[in-house]
């Protein structure tokens, strides 16, 4: 599931970072932040599947991936230790904040990304434009991620908002979203620190674009968030999707409408998925 990016720091590089946008803030590896130089401008916190952590925040001058370069962007400096077991490389996670200008198209049929520009790609692409909402953190309303809204049906009709997740290797529903519904057994999930939490885990069908699939998803117990989301859609469980920050929509399995110019591929892909469960 993992989707690793060449990613330059002030000029250095490139690393691998893993693209993430379920997560708010990007963030670099200690080790990649003492080779930078990078100077803690204060302290700020880390919420995973299991835990809530405290890490430095260092600001860096530049970012760049892909055809883009974005300016002045905080990073959380923190241990990727847990990360590198699913990735050995990875020096860094390429978060929301640093995509908030980016439109791309996810291409897991053929391992590919595919930043667009100029709007150049997504004039190319027939399919449904589903809107996404900006949802805030609680304790920072300047970070965000996507959220896009879909009904779960199980015994009942249950609507609710997914965060659209690219750092997810299966979807989760939060229990307090969907009271009643718990899982048929348990398994477990793992967050990029490595630790494992209890889950049940249960079929459903989810109704995204008026489209419905069968899932397989982890149910989790949690009823202390301030979230109004209520759960993660890896955007690993469609072949191809596009999303579009600066329009505020994706467009899932889009269908090429023309040929057309596709070179601007940045990535491949994981030919083989490792076997690690979500994280947040």
């Amino acid at each position: 599931f993992a989707v690793i990016v060449p990613v330059t720091v002030n000029g250095h590089g490139p690393y691998d970072f893993m693209l993430d946008t379920g997560s708010t803030v990007t963030a670099v590896d200690r080790e990649l932040g003492q080779e930078l130089a990078l100077q803690a401008e204060g302290q700020g916190t880390v919420t995973t599947l299991t835990q809530h952590l405290s890490a430095s925040i260092a600001r860096v001058r530049q970012v760049g991936f892909g055809p883009i370069t974005e300016q002045n962007i905080e990073v959380m400096v923190r241990d990727l230790s847990g990360l590198r077991h699913i990735v050995p490389t990875v020096r860094g996670v390429l978060g929301q904040n640093a995509l908030n200008h980016a439109d791309f198209l996810l291409d897991y049929q053929h391992k590919r990304l595919q930043f667009d520009v100029n709007g150049e790609l997504v004039r190319l692409l027939g399919g449904h434009h589903v809107p996404l909402r900006r949802e805030a953190t609680p304790d920072n309303p300047d970070y965000t991620n996507l959220a896009v809204h879909g009904i779960i049906t199980e015994n009942g009709i249950y609507p609710m908002d997914f965060l659209l997740d690219s750092g997810a290797a299966s979807p989760v529903i939060f229990n307090m979203a969907a009271d009643g519904i718990t899982g048929r057994f348990e398994g477990f999930v793992a967050d990029t620190e490595g630790r494992r939490l209890l889950a049940g885990v249960h079929v459903f069908r989810v109704e995204i674009d008026g489209k419905s699939r069968e899932l397989l998803m982890n149910v989790l117990a949690f009823r202390d968030t301030a979230s109004g989301v209520g759960g993660l859609l890896p955007t690993r469980i469609f072949s191809q999707i596009y999303i579009s920050n600066t329009g505020g929509f994706a467009i899932f399995q889009p269908k090429m409408k023309k040929s057309g110019s596709m070179d601007r591929m940045v990535a491949d892909l994981p030919t083989q998925p490792p076997g690690h469960g979500p994280k947040s």
